[in-house]
This record gives C-alpha cells, structure tokens and sequence, in this order.
C-alpha cells in the first residue's frame, strides 16, 4: 500500500471508531439516566425493593441496554486493532496482511502485540516479516529480564481480560441476552456462559473501555517510538517511562471487572444527585 492509501485507511477506521465513541457514550448515559429514576411518590427506584414491580422493570431496560453497551465496547476494540494495522510507519504490507487475515479478534491481538514487541526491539528477523520464528520469552539475554516480563505481562492481561469479553460479545450479539448457549452451533444451555454474560454491566464494560484504550496505546508507543528520541528521557522509549503507569491503570480496572459492585456503583449516583439538589436548596 502507498502511503496514502495507509493513511485514508487509518481515517476509515477512525471514523468507525469516532461513531461507535458516540454510540458508547450515549447508552451509557441512558443507562445512568435510570438510576436517576423516581416514581409517583418521589421514591428513587432503584432503592425500592427488590420485589418492587416498577424496579424489577427498570432493571429488565437496564440489562437490555447494558447489552447493547457490552457489544458497542467489543466493536470499538476490534476497531481499534484495526486502526493500529494503518498506524504511519508500523507495518509492512506483509505484517499488515498477515495480521489482517488472521480469523479470529484474539489472534490479530496476540499477533499484533508480539509483531510490534519485535519491531521495537529489533527482533524481526530476514525472511520472517510475520515472527513466526520469534521467541520473545528466550530473548532475556538480549533485553533482559524487565522488557520480556513487561511482553508476558501484556500478553496474560489480553488473555486474561480481554479475550473473554470478546465471547462475551458473540452471545450478546447473538442475541443470548438472557440465557447463553454453548458454542458452537448454541445447541446446549450453559449455565456458566450465562453467569458470564450476566455479570456484565455498566461497571465492568466502562472498565473494559479503559482497559483496551490503555493496552491500545501503550502498544501504539511501542511501536510508533524509538530510544533516544523521546524527550523526557532519552534513554527509555515512551512504553518503558510509561509502562508502571499505565499497569497500575490496568490492575485499577482489573479489580472493577473481577469485582463488579453495580449495586454501589448505583448507591454513589444517587448519594451525589442526593447532594447536589441539597446544595441548590440551601
């Protein structure tokens, strides 16, 4: 591809990125706004009973919209890997190719990190564009140990964190909003799928956002960005300075996943309006 081509491709997928951004944000704050909810008698919903028929309601538009949030973030990660095979100067066509035909979100991500890790650290070899023959792990004597821990530490939190949303998103957009069936042919009930699927919610997809945003970029400063050119300090590249910073970001979000407390997360949102209306009247 020329230049050109490279970059009208990089602005296609931004523009799909910029309206799933918006697409995002909107039912995000749809799903606030019923948290916001009151009935006739001036009684915030979502502190009623459980039992209470206008809660149990709300909660059924609440998880339908969570829904939609869950598969909106899954789509905008798999623009966002997109976008990166079009980053100015990252890829050779080759790469790009290769990485473009792999068929399955997880593997464009493993290789994706693995072929940027390698160009960075001038691990590609001659006739082997794709690094199929690169062994990051065996690489300590040359890196040391720092660098190809940072490598497997990255690799696990995509393993670990992301590749199960990305499941997660092909029940939901299969329409298994509800009850989540085994793959591959959804022939067979999971109970387990479906606790998976039931466990997200606006907590967990805000936090899986932040995730890919942050991984995206320490990927983009991976590759985009050489030592001795980056002016805060000469002697690390922007993904060495800023690499602590961003895994205590990453394990921040992570806790948020694993842990996913909706309910106080809800409690917050009407404890600051509570607040604030006081404010106003005093």
């Amino acid at each position: 591809m020329t230049d050109q081509e490279i970059e009208r491709y990089f602005q296609y997928h931004n523009a799909n990125i910029k309206l799933l951004k918006i697409g995002f944000e909107h039912t995000r704050a749809q799903i606030k706004l019923l948290y916001h909810c009151k009935n006739k008698s001036d009684d915030y919903i979502y502190l009623l009973d459980d039992s209470n028929p206008e809660k149990i309601r709300t909660r059924k538009v609440e998880k339908a919209l969570s829904r939609i949030l869950s598969g909106i973030q899954v789509s905008w990660a798999e623009e966002c890997i997109k976008r990166l095979l079009y980053e100015k100067n990252l890829f050779t066509d080759a790469q790009r190719t290769h990485l473009i035909e792999l068929p399955a979100l997880d593997q464009r991500w493993y290789a994706t990190l693995k072929i940027v890790f390698s160009i960075a650290y001038n691990l590609v070899q001659t006739g082997d564009e794709t690094c199929n023959g690169v062994n990051i792990e065996r690489e300590r004597r040359n890196l040391g140990d720092e660098l190809v821990n940072h490598y497997l530490e990255l690799k696990d939190i995509i393993s670990n964190s992301l590749v199960p949303n990305f499941s997660i998103r092909n029940k939901v957009q299969h329409g298994e909003w509800e009850f989540a069936f085994k793959p591959r042919h959804s022939a067979e009930f999971s109970q387990d799928i479906t606790d998976k699927v039931n466990n997200e919610n606006i907590v967990t997809t805000q936090s899986r956002h932040t995730l890919v945003n942050a991984i995206y970029q320490m990927i983009v400063d991976l590759g985009r960005f050489k030592s001795n050119g980056f002016a805060l300090d000469s002697s690390m590249t922007p993904f060495e300075y800023y690499y602590d910073c961003y895994i205590k970001k990453i394990k921040f979000e992570l806790v948020k996943i694993n842990n996913p407390n909706l309910d106080e997360y809800i409690t917050e949102i009407i404890e600051r309006e509570k607040r604030g209306q006081l404010y106003k009247t005093s």
